[in-house]
């Protein structure tokens, strides 16, 4: 029991993504295309989507693993491309309540359905991404089996127990990456290395040693250039860094780690002051160490024609010139309908179309922003 009225039950909610079906317009949308241009890449390439009955005529019916799995048929036609390098993005505001975790994993899924090989890892000992991906860092081997939730929904690694072997100080026990990662949506959906609050352990341990906020830089370059036996990331054109709201040690090895920092932020004051410090220490950061990743600030839980909102946007964009996107996240009971629901916004059917279509425009000015960084080199 979490208290004398709830139970672990209560606040669990247990999705099986296998279940979930969508219609060829929602299916058609993750891509940008006409459901008859869907219809033909399936005819053209053999697809068996599954049909139900309605009435005397039967209709198409998606899961989550077919829209993952046309998503790496259009890259495989070259329909979708990659990036051409590998990019690393971190979330970044020190203010909780602005989604950061919705926007992490929102991208996540878009780059995905992008063609882009995507991997989230949650730097939050608290696990939001994990839970919001349907892998609760609180539930143990018996609370699974009592709530009949399969035995693979357990978090039984992170990032810590890839990072342990490169430190002096190994709090953890050395896991590969297969022992690590988790694939909510099959293995041509997003994968995931999940968090549990024993993550807290690996700041200790990074405080310890040497160049102390380049550890997971370290550890990306070797793991992608074959230089860590049982961890390669190599197959990844996106990885993402979801962190918590604090600049602690975990949250500033991802930032020294990245080229894009997303920092979605409310228009009221006190997230505007959030920007304002974030705004200072990326000066600072970038005095240290010669470096600074570029930034997308996204006015999230937007409101039109608020006057006060608007004026904060425009300081917002005099902080940081060419950073913020053009469309907005607005506010919408949508997201919160999506996380009771326990499905990510971008496959929830029951959203409006208008928030899915602000959502996809953000995430799409992102996308373009990493495939630019990408060109750059």
């Amino acid at each position: 029991m979490t208290d004398d009225n709830f139970s672990v039950e209560d606040l669990v909610n247990f999705v099986d993504y296998n279940n979930l079906f969508y219609t060829p317009a929602f299916a058609a949308a993750c891509f940008g295309l006409t459901t008859r241009r869907l219809a033909d890449i399936e005819a053209e390439n053999g697809l068996d989507i599954r049909r139900i009955q309605r009435g005397a005529s039967s209709a198409r019916t998606y899961t989550t693993t077919d829209i993952f799995e046309i998503s790496a048929l259009r890259r495989a036609l070259g329909q979708a491309k990659g990036i051409g390098r590998q990019i690393v993005v971190s979330t970044f505001v020190q203010k909780g309540g602005t989604g950061k975790t919705t926007t992490a994993v929102g991208l996540a899924v878009c780059g995905q359905l992008a063609g882009l090989r995507t991997l989230i890892i949650d730097n939050d000992p608290q696990g939001d991404t994990s839970s919001m991906l349907g892998y609760d860092p609180d539930l143990g081997p018996d609370d699974l089996a009592e709530m009949g939730i399969p035995a693979d929904r357990l978090v039984d690694g992170h990032l810590g127990n890839l990072i342990s072997p490169l430190l002096r100080m190994r709090p953890f026990e050395a896991k590969t990456l297969d022992q690590v990662i988790k694939k909510p949506f099959g293995e041509n959906g997003i994968h995931l290395i999940p968090a549990d609050n024993y993550l807290e352990d690996l700041g200790v341990a990074l405080d310890a040693s040497n160049n102390s906020d380049m550890w997971y830089a370290k550890w990306i370059d070797d793991a992608t250039n074959g230089r860590i036996p049982g961890c390669d990331l190599s197959g990844y054109d996106l990885i993402i860094f979801d962190n918590a709201p604090s600049g602690s040690r975990l949250t500033k090895n991802s930032v020294a780690a990245s080229e894009l920092l997303l920092c979605p932020v409310r228009m009221d004051k006190f997230s505007f002051r959030a920007l304002i410090r974030l705004h200072d220490w990326c000066a600072r950061f970038a005095k240290e160490y010669s470096y600074s990743p570029a930034i997308a600030a996204i006015p999230t839980m937007f409101k039109r024609n608020r006057t006060r909102l608007l004026n904060n946007l425009l300081r917002l964009n005099e902080l940081f010139p060419g950073g913020v996107t053009e469309e907005k996240i607005y506010f919408s009971e949508d997201y919160e309908k999506a996380l009771d629901a326990g499905i990510p916004l971008m496959l929830w059917k029951g959203a409006n179309k208008e928030t899915l279509n602000a959502a996809r425009t953000v995430y799409g000015e992102i996308l373009d922003r990493i495939r630019g960084l990408a060109k750059a080199g």
